[in-house]
């Protein structure tokens, strides 16, 4: 399968000197599920804004659906990140219906009223959200529903999100891993989630990389995982 997103030797430095990431390797193929785990402050919000080019690296190469994202011109930026869908860590909730945002953000886009319709009905079915409750109004999973919904309507290559389960409890996060899972396996949209929570990355039947200390691996780091030591008698 061709890999739709290819990361090699980036770095990332702050503006203070600070070496975010040192040497991040990723690959997401075409339909793939992948999950990238690390803990708090470990650069997993960066590496989406690097993908979708918010800001830029100081050194390495991202290729996200055959566009080297940082050599793009930005003129073109607007017409590549609407081949994404963005889910961010913090949402902004839209004052109106579920479905009305829905629709809202497909004509934005310029598709027809029947077809707007059709898109949106499919994600609402695939995700199982009450079209007619004001976004403002629902459950907290819910309202991430409604952003994975908003991301995945206007059928995007790729989809980034954000520390999806980030405040929610145990059935709420699984009410949202259920959604993320269906989008992926009905709309065949590539997905890239992030999160601190490991037990969850591993529920997800996603393809699991670990960032730590700059660095990205297919296995679990022990210095990450180590297991906590016992008391002294």
């Amino acid at each position: 399968m061709s890999a739709l997103v290819q990361v090699s030797e980036l770095r990332f430095v702050t503006p203070a000197g600070k070496a975010i990431l040192e040497d991040v390797t990723l690959k997401v193929d075409r339909d793939e599920f992948v999950c990238l785990v690390g803990p708090p402050s470990s650069g997993k919000t960066l590496i989406l804004k690097l993908l979708y080019h918010e800001v830029p690296p100081q050194r390495g190469q991202i290729l996200v659906d055959d566009r080297n994202v940082t050599r793009l011109h930005a003129s073109k930026l607007p017409a590549f990140r609407r081949r994404l869908g963005i889910v961010p860590q913090e949402l902004t909730l839209p004052q109106r219906t579920v479905l009305d945002a829905l629709l809202f953000k497909l004509r934005s886009l310029g598709l027809e009223s029947d077809e707007s319709h059709s898109r949106a009905e499919e994600i609402l079915d695939i995700i199982r959200l009450p079209l007619d409750m004001r976004v403002t109004e629902l459950e907290p999973a819910q309202q991430k529903l409604c952003a994975l919904a908003l991301a995945a309507v206007h059928n995007p290559v790729l989809l980034l999100i954000d520390e999806p389960f980030d405040g929610l409890e145990y059935q709420e996060a699984e009410r949202v891993l259920e959604g993320i899972r269906a989008v992926h396996e009905r709309k065949h949209i590539a997905i890239l989630a992030t999160t601190r929570q490991r037990p969850w990355a591993l529920r997800s039947g996603a393809r699991v990389i670990y960032l730590w200390k700059g660095r990205t691996y297919a296995e679990a780091p022990s210095e990450l995982y180590a297991p906590v030591p016992e008391r002294a008698p």
